[in-house]
């Protein structure tokens, strides 16, 4: 009998130890990309390949949640690492020196190799590096219209190992993220928000801010997706959140800010649009932001940029008597 016990405790252990792994093993829900057809494809120079003489850091953000920075304020990247016992997770990059840099940090500080790579959108200026840890083996996740920017304007980044949509998963170490994409467009058509649960946080790169007005003429800009984006990033109502530039993480209350800014904003050019305004007349009328003068970086940098860049997309988005 005792025997017998033994063997059934010995299989018991046995079993244990064959499926715990296997319910922890790293998967996610998106879909392969074909990297055959990208093989040898012509890439421009890097320029960060030898910028290593710049500010980096590796400082926890909450529960096994780390951000990672490079380059001082306020022409700061960032973005979130999640470690865990399966390995780590890495949103962004932003500097090929800095991030062989953070491969080796993440490594000696705990023993974590990079198991998933999230790239937020197309911009070289975040993506910059991604390839180091592509090819030590990490999977690198975009969302499905990052592609083609990449590859038509031949970035020297990682081509993407898989794709989504609007909605995927990854499952990693026993925690669930979140990526999420605004059909719409937003700052890219290609942007990704990450979702941390357990910790109560997002990466949200450039479509948010930290009370800072948004980058110059908003770029490469979709107003409505924009807004919808804001909208649903308060909704989701995290702790923390990581904006992929600047210092300080953001509030569920700075993304409110944001969101009112924009939308008088675009509400306040296209009136003046309307009443005949050239653009001497109209940007020196405009009201928005104002408020934020003393509050917000940026103001005397990038307000006037701000408001050019949605008189362009009014003008480009309105249809008259003509």
């Amino acid at each position: 009998m005792q025997t017998f016990q033994n063997m059934t405790l010995a299989a018991t252990l046995a079993a244990i130890t064959l499926i715990a792994p296997a319910a922890f093993a790293a998967s996610d829900t998106a879909e392969p990309v074909d990297q055959s057809i990208y093989e040898g494809r012509e890439t421009l120079p890097d320029p960060s390949e030898g910028n290593c003489d710049v500010e980096k850091s590796l400082v926890e953000f909450k529960d096994n949640l780390y951000r990672h920075t490079n380059g001082s304020f306020p022409a700061t990247h960032s973005g979130l690492v999640l470690i865990t016992d399966e390995g780590a997770l890495v949103v962004d990059a932003g500097n090929t020196c800095v991030a062989k840099w953070l491969q080796e940090e993440i490594k000696t500080r705990f023993d974590a190799d990079i198991k998933y790579v999230v790239q937020t959108h197309a911009h070289w200026d975040h993506l910059a590096g991604t390839q180091v840890w592509q090819d030590a083996g990490a999977t690198v996740i975009a969302q499905r219209n990052a592609i083609e920017p990449i590859i038509g304007e031949k970035l020297p980044v990682a081509t993407p190992d898989r794709v989504f949509d609007n909605e995927a998963e990854i499952e990693l170490g026993g925690e669930t993220i979140l990526l999420h994409h605004e059909p719409a467009g937003n700052h890219s058509n290609s942007m990704v928000q990450v979702v941390f649960p357990k910790q109560s946080a997002m990466q949200c790169t450039d479509v948010c801010q930290s009370k800072t007005f948004p980058y110059m003429d908003f770029l490469d800009f979709y107003y409505p997706g924009w807004i919808k984006t804001l909208d649903w990033v308060i909704e989701q109502d995290v702790d923390l959140i990581d904006v992929g530039h600047y210092n300080d993480p953001a509030t569920t209350e700075d993304i409110v800010a944001l969101r009112d800014y924009m939308t008088d904003l675009h509400a306040q050019v296209l009136e003046l649009s309307r009443q005949g305004m050239n653009w001497d007349q109209l940007w020196r009328n405009v009201t928005a932001g104002n408020e934020y003068r003393d509050e917000w970086f940026g103001y005397e940098y990038m307000r006037r940029a701000n408001i050019e860049g949605m008189f362009r997309w009014v003008d480009n988005h309105r249809r008259g008597v003509w």
